[in-house]
């Protein structure tokens, strides 16, 4: 399972939308801040929240730890981007046989519409994020 401590902002339902509570720095460069942090500020400037699962009846601005089960992080990644990558080169390679390389371009494309109509209808995730337990002392408060 992977886990990580976050805040509770607000309730909905059976539903907790959180914080995760990111760590300032990875340690590498001692906290002065690296290309990676940059980014992070300057795409991110407000904490996104998620939106997990609540069995525990977790609190507003309760500290928390959220948990994913393993093998979900690689099931989305395979299906968001592996999947839609085979179907825009089986697109194109198709298309190239019988038209040329107009006909790649369009195989492609159509291939690129086949992920993502398949992205549309695919159901709902099999796991979604849960609120483990409270009182992580790791999640920083605002």
């Amino acid at each position: 399972m992977i886990e990580t401590p976050a805040r509770v902002t607000r309730l909905e339902g059976d539903s907790a939308w959180v914080v995760s509570a990111a760590p300032s720095s990875c340690g590498a460069c001692g906290g002065k801040g690296c290309g990676s942090s940059l980014f992070a500020r300057v795409l991110h400037a407000d904490e996104p929240e998620y939106r997990v699962d609540n069995p525990i009846g977790a609190a507003v601005g309760e500290a928390v730890v959220v948990g994913l089960p393993d093998g979900a992080l690689l099931g989305a990644a395979v299906s968001g981007y592996l999947v839609p990558l085979l179907l825009l080169l089986l697109g194109a390679g198709v298309g190239q046989q019988f038209a040329g390389e107009l006909g790649a371009v369009s195989g492609g494309l159509a291939g690129l519409g086949l992920a993502a109509l398949y992205l549309k209808r695919r159901s709902a995730p099999v796991s979604y994020p849960v609120v483990l337990r409270r009182g992580e002392t790791g999640c920083a408060s605002r």
